[in-house]
């Protein structure tokens, strides 16, 4: 049997961290790898936020010492104490003698500290294997970290011309249920699903599946004026999923005060841009309040005005077979690129069917 190369044991580990996926927020994920003489003796990835890091669960896997093994992890070691010890310390104890690095975690409290502990310690460590593969698997906790930002993917459900909606604003349903489940399904993956108010008033959804008995996914409103119907689904069912609400200070005082009695609403007084929620300055109140990673959901306006101010990271989009010309809807409004060449590029792109519907992500 042939010996795995370095990098062979770093995509398992890339491939272990995977098994958080979404799960370790604000955390990154990380995958841990233990070998000796090439061998596979430990393995370990981190689960949970508050949880065991991944070098320790791979050190506590091991039967027997793991005096001059090599491991392999997919992101600097912490060398902190915080929720749990550093893991520099376990690392040293345990007598691992190389460390191989895919990257250095970008948290300044992080940065490079535990790599020089290692290294004072007189463990070997090896640094940039699989870094880029190590970089997009984190790339949501990257920009949250480094950005100060949510990282933002936007969700879209479009006929095949480019439409969210016929010229009456009807929108149920456009794409196929396939397609729906799968959006239901990974509304988890999440911390909130964002939304604009003309979406609110013309849906009145929950942004939530309604067999669930808890949720976890907060719902998040852009509202410059304040139109939310305190009778609406979103506000009934605050109790069960928090909703934060983006205002401005052209909405009405009184609904403000009335809407922040409710149990579960957070409601933000965010400084207008031309009438509306300026979307940088309530991304970064977001930030303040723990949210890496967010959904949205619609509608166009919103879709197009993250776009123009390079505020989206990623899109999904689900097009169905259909054709509603006309005056409908079109999916990304806002300004938009000036010219063809200045057409913001979809990198990293996927394709796959969903039912009649086409299902395409990529990263902008």
């Amino acid at each position: 049997m042939a010996v795995r190369t370095d990098a062979e044991h770093m995509k398992s580990a890339l491939k272990l961290a995977k098994k958080a996926k979404d799960k370790t927020y604000p955390n990154p994920m990380v995958g841990a790898i233990i070998t000796r003489g090439g061998k596979v003796i430990g393995k370990g990835y981190h689960r949970q936020a508050g949880g065991a890091h991944a070098e320790i669960k791979a050190i506590e896997s091991v039967s027997g010492s793991c005096r001059n093994a090599v491991m392999y992890v997919t992101l600097e070691p912490c060398d902190h104490d915080g929720k749990t010890p550093p893991c520099t310390k376990a690392i040293i104890a345990s007598g691992i003698s190389q460390v191989y690095v895919a990257m250095k975690d970008p948290n300044p409290i992080c940065a490079g500290r535990g790599i020089k502990r290692l290294r004072q310690a007189g463990i070997r460590v090896n640094l940039g294997s699989c870094e880029d593969e190590a970089k997009n698997l984190n790339r949501k906790y990257i920009k949250f970290i480094t950005d100060k930002l949510p990282y933002v993917t936007i969700k879209l459900a479009e006929s095949l011309d480019g439409k969210i909606a016929a010229r009456n604003g009807s929108s149920k349903w456009i794409s196929s249920e396939i397609s729906r489940k799968f959006v239901r399904k990974i509304r988890s993956e999440f911390d909130a699903i964002l939304v604009g108010s003309n979406t609110v008033r013309a849906d009145d959804p929950f942004l939530l599946d309604e067999e669930k008995k808890g949720y976890d996914t907060a719902r998040i409103v852009a509202d410059s004026r304040l139109k939310i119907s305190l009778s609406s689904n979103l506000i009934k069912t605050a109790g069960k999923s928090r909703v934060f609400i983006g205002t401005t200070e052209l909405a009405d005082k009184r609904k403000i005060e009335k809407l922040r009695k409710v149990n579960g609403v957070s409601v933000f007084v965010i400084k207008s841009k031309k009438g509306k929620v300026a979307l940088k300055p309530f991304l970064k109140r977001l930030y303040k309040i723990g949210m890496v990673n967010i959904l949205v959901e619609g509608g166009g306006r919103i879709a197009g005005g993250l776009i123009d101010e390079s505020l989206a990271d990623e899109v999904m989009f689900f097009i169905s077979p259909k054709i509603i010309g006309g005056d409908g809807y079109s999916s990304v409004a806002g300004f938009g690129a000036k010219n063809v060449r200045a057409a913001r590029p979809v990198t990293n792109v996927k394709v796959r069917r969903m039912g009649e519907d086409i299902f395409v992500k990529g990263y902008l």
